[in-house]
């Protein structure tokens, strides 16, 4: 029974070991920053594609415009040259190439304001990264802060019963990392609320300017 009972001990303080090791804050944050950069990769790749539809609809827009300027020189020749049934079949063109042209551009609108609202998405990301970068630095700081004086303290006190004094141990610090982070995302929560840019929604910008109006004229009064 003696030796299970230390095997159990070694086995759980191995497991215990790498949990700890990979819990390790910065390790921790460095994952999520790493996160944070694959969103960044997928907005990037994403805005790519967007104006590269962007541009091809543009295209297509010239394309067509230049289409129905041909078709009316066509029948404008063909007119003064008495050959109506010619310039009718241009006209006809000329017709069906304005009514894509009018699709077209109502398509383009609304792939810029597609474009537009990416664009948006991606710089808030990267304030975000931004900010994060800098707690990640100040959250460095505080771990080797707080490293020194953990390897300090254990070096000072020594407990007759180890590993009881261990357990508890391992329990207060439990408790107080819960703590600490529930101080730590009241304190980032309220920081990125301070720090985050507000964008205006494009739907609401004639009620907000009627709002805007209406309160500078209440001003005067």
């Amino acid at each position: 029974m003696g030796i299970l009972k230390r095997v159990k001990s070694v086995f759980l303080a191995e497991t215990n070991g790498l949990l700890d090791k990979v819990e390790q804050p910065i390790n921790m944050v460095n994952q999520y920053m790493r996160e944070l950069d694959q969103e960044l990769a997928k907005g990037q790749h994403a805005l790519a594609n967007q104006l590269f539809i962007e541009k091809r609809q543009a295209a297509l827009i010239a394309e067509t415009e230049e289409s129905i300027e041909k078709r009316d020189r066509q029948a404008k020749l063909a007119v003064k040259q008495g050959e109506d049934h010619i310039a009718k079949l241009a006209l006809q063109e000329k017709l069906l190439q304005e009514k894509k042209l009018s699709a077209y551009c109502e398509q383009y609108a609304t792939i810029q304001e597609q474009t537009k609202v990416l664009e948006e998405k991606i710089g808030l990301l990267l304030v975000q990264s931004e900010e994060y970068n800098h707690r990640r630095l100040l959250l460095a700081s505080r771990v080797n802060v707080a490293s020194s004086i953990k390897e300090m303290t254990q070096s000072i006190v020594v407990f007759q019963t180890e590993n009881v004094a261990k357990g508890f141990a391992r329990v207060e610090e439990k408790v107080l990392r819960m703590e600490a982070e529930v101080e730590a995302m009241a304190h980032f929560s309220s920081s990125a609320k301070r720090s985050a840019p507000q964008y205006l929604d494009p739907t609401l910008t004639a009620d907000i300017e009627k709002a805007l109006g209406e309160l500078k004229q209440q001003a005067q009064e």
